[in-house]
C-alpha cells in the first residue's frame, strides 16, 4: 500500500473485491483447501507453507479490521479462518490423509457451529412441548442434548432447571441449572423466581425468601414472587410515611393542630 489516499483506497478495493470472489467460491460446506490456497494436490510442505503465507498476508487480521463494510469484514473473517483450516490440515500428515480419503471434502468449524445451533434449537422446542405434557424427566434428558450442543444460551439453562425442579432426585441439579442461567442474564426475574419456587418447595422458606426479594428487585410486578413472598413473610408492611399520609387524612385534628 502507497502514501496516497487514492492508492489507499484502490487496494481497500481491491482488496473486498478479492474477499467477495474468495468468499463467493469457497463458502460452501464442500471447499477444496488446495484450490482455495492455489496449490496442486501434490503440494509438499514448503509449498503449503508459502502458499499459506501468501493467503495469510493478502486476508490478514490487520487488513481486514480496516474495511468499513460490516458484511465484507464478516466475509472476511471467514476467510482468515477458512484458510487456517485449510493450512492445519494440509500441514498434518494424518489430517491430510483423512482429507484425501474424505475425497478433499471437509466441514469448517464455522458451518459446524451453524448446524450445532440449529439443532439445539430444536431439541429446545421438543422440551418444551414434554413440559407443556409433564413429562419432565423427558424433557430434561433433552434439554441436556441442546446444551451440549450450545452450552451458551440461558433459557436452556432456565428451562432444564424449571423442568428437573419437578423430579425429585434431579432438584440438586435443577438449582445448579437454574443459578447458571442467573449468573448469564443476571437482569432476568425469571431464573431468581424459579430458584425460589425450588427452596419453597423444599419448605425451605428462608432461602426462598432471598430468590423472591432478589426476583421483585428486577421485575416489581412479578405475580409468582409477590405471592410466594406474602405466604412466607405476610404482607408488606406500608413505609412510615405512608401511615402518616392516611392517619393525617382521618384524623387531621393530630397533625393540623394550631400551636
Amino acid at each position: 500500500m502507497t502514501d496516497g489516499d487514492g492508492s489507499r483506497q484502490g487496494s481497500m478495493a481491491e482488496l473486498e473485491a478479492a474477499i467477495n470472489f474468495f468468499y463467493g467460491k469457497f463458502n460452501s460446506k464442500e471447499t477444496n483447501h488446495f484450490e482455495l490456497l492455489g496449490l496442486a494436490k501434490t503440494a509438499t510442505h514448503k509449498e503449503i507453507e508459502a502458499a499459506y503465507k501468501r493467503y495469510s498476508e493478502e486476508f490478514s487480521i490487520e487488513r481486514i479490521a480496516l474495511i468499513v463494510n460490516p458484511d465484507v469484514r464478516r466475509k472476511g473473517d471467514f476467510l482468515i479462518n477458512r484458510g487456517k483450516m485449510a493450512y492445519e490440515t494440509l500441514i498434518d500428515y494424518k489430517k491430510r490423509a483423512e482429507y484425501e480419503k474424505r475425497g478433499f471434502r471437509d466441514v469448517s468449524p464455522d458451518e459446524k457451529d451453524e448446524d450445532d445451533e440449529e439443532r439445539a434449537k430444536l431439541i429446545y422446542k421438543k422440551a418444551k412441548s414434554f413440559k407443556a405434557m409433564k413429562e419432565y424427566a423427558k424433557a430434561a434428558r433433552v434439554m441436556e442434548e441442546a446444551i451440549k450442543l450450545d452450552p451458551d444460551k440461558p433459557p436452556y439453562y432456565l428451562l432444564l432447571g424449571l423442568c428437573q425442579s419437578e423430579v425429585p432426585e434431579f432438584k440438586r441439579d435443577a438449582e445448579k441449572n437454574l443459578q447458571k442461567a442467573a449468573d448469564m442474564e443476571s437482569w432476568n426475574a425469571e431464573p431468581y423466581a424459579a430458584l425460589g419456587m425450588l427452596f419453597y418447595s423444599e419448605r425451605l422458606y428462608k432461602r426462598a425468601e432471598v430468590y423472591f426479594r432478589k426476583a421483585l428487585e428486577l421485575e416489581p410486578t412479578h405475580a409468582v414472587a409477590r405471592a410466594k413472598l406474602t405466604e412466607i413473610v405476610g404482607p408488606e408492611k406500608k413505609p412510615l410515611e405512608e401511615v402518616q399520609k392516611t392517619l393525617k387524612k382521618f384524623l387531621p385534628t393530630i397533625f393540623d393542630r394550631k400551636k
